[in-house]
């Protein structure tokens, strides 16, 4: 019981943060994502101190300023000189808050802006964790986009093949195989060939998004159908259809809600998926990266092998697109444990 407990919490916890951080992006950023300074390209990770060179202690952090001491190796050296203390809930470049609230304020950050880079900076002298936050937000869009855009052509597929029958069910189950056949892959590659070189970030969203629910509806139809088939004769059903109510009334009432957990289930079981797929396609730069920040187009830097050896803080994309999938996967068994356990009970 303590050991569920504790799974919960947990899990409650992550999927706060998984809403959260996403959302206010900006929020714990303190360097806009896009901005570039060239006078610190690859620098590492800026160290938070509390006591300067001559060992006087300070009770506000503070870091220091950065100088690159060897352009050819990229080593860097702190500048003792400048001293920049930290300030919490601080003002800085402008923002809107959930998309919405216009704002200026942030969690942390200094009064000279391009000095304090927690995670440090990429090739261009971006700020990784700003960049990573934003392409967290990116990614998690595509996801949610993507599975509400699979569950409706789920269903547009599933719920009339099964309830209809016949000719219908047939050719609906047909045409399920033959894009199940189909590699996606060079289908989405072919599209993005067919279109304009530079997409704008909504219509690079709209691809990706879209051309993997086309590809990847077939599983969430046809399960759909073969519940509705068992569904069709169940005593209530066959109760409700002898007491002459309409079909539509019939899976209105008593069919789709019988589908539901099953389509929360999928849907957890795909997310995984339209996460992957948004880090590959915007790593081979058709998705959403394209036009955007994503973790997928931060991990195109990985192709330098010196990215990583020497510039190991580049890999924080790479981490966090393994903790939304290990999140993904450990909601998707929670759920459908708790939905066999209710099926027993």
């Amino acid at each position: 019981m303590k050991r569920g407990r504790l799974a919960s919490a947990l899990l409650g916890t992550a999927t706060a943060l998984f809403v959260l951080i996403p959302l206010g992006a900006d929020f714990f950023a303190s360097n806009p994502p896009e901005s570039q300074n060239l006078d610190r390209f690859y620098a590492p990770p800026t160290r938070v101190r509390f006591v300067d060179r001559q060992g006087r202690f300070h009770w506000r952090p503070f870091v220091y300023g950065a100088r690159i001491a060897d352009p050819l190796e990229t080593v860097y050296e702190e500048d003792s000189e400048a001293i920049h203390p930290l300030y919490f809930f601080t003002t800085g470049y402008s923002y809107r808050l959930l998309g919405v609230v216009p704002c200026r304020v942030h969690l942390v950050g200094t009064q000279a802006p391009g000095t304090f880079y927690p995670c440090g900076n990429d090739e261009l002298g971006r700020d990784v964790l700003a960049r990573a936050l934003a392409g967290t937000r990116t990614s998690l869009l595509v996801v949610l986009a993507g599975v509400v855009l699979y569950v409706v052509l789920g269903s547009a597929v599933g719920i009339p093949a099964g309830v209809a029958g016949g000719w219908l069910d047939s050719l609906l189950m047909r045409f399920s195989e033959f894009v199940l056949a189909l590699p996606a892959l060079y289908i989405i590659l072919a599209l993005r060939a067919l279109l304009p070189p530079r997409l704008s970030s909504a219509q690079a969203f709209l691809l990706t998004t879209g051309t993997i629910a086309a590809v990847t509806w077939p599983p969430m139809a046809r399960g759909i159908r073969g519940l509705i088939r068992q569904l069709r004769s169940a005593g209530y059903v066959e109760a409700a259809r002898s007491l002459g109510c309409s079909t539509p009334w019939i899976v209105r009432r008593h069919i789709l809600p019988a589908l539901l957990p099953y389509m929360l289930q999928q849907t957890l079981v795909a997310a995984p998926v339209f996460l992957l797929g948004e880090v590959i396609l915007s790593f081979l730069d058709v998705g959403a990266g394209s036009s955007g920040v994503s973790l997928g187009s931060m991990l195109r830097n990985l192709r330098d092998a010196r990215v990583l050896t020497d510039f190991w803080w580049n890999l924080l994309p790479l981490a966090l697109v393994f903790l939304v999938l290990l999140y993904l996967n450990l909601m998707s068994t929670r759920v459908m444990r708790q939905a066999g356990t209710r099926t027993v009970l």
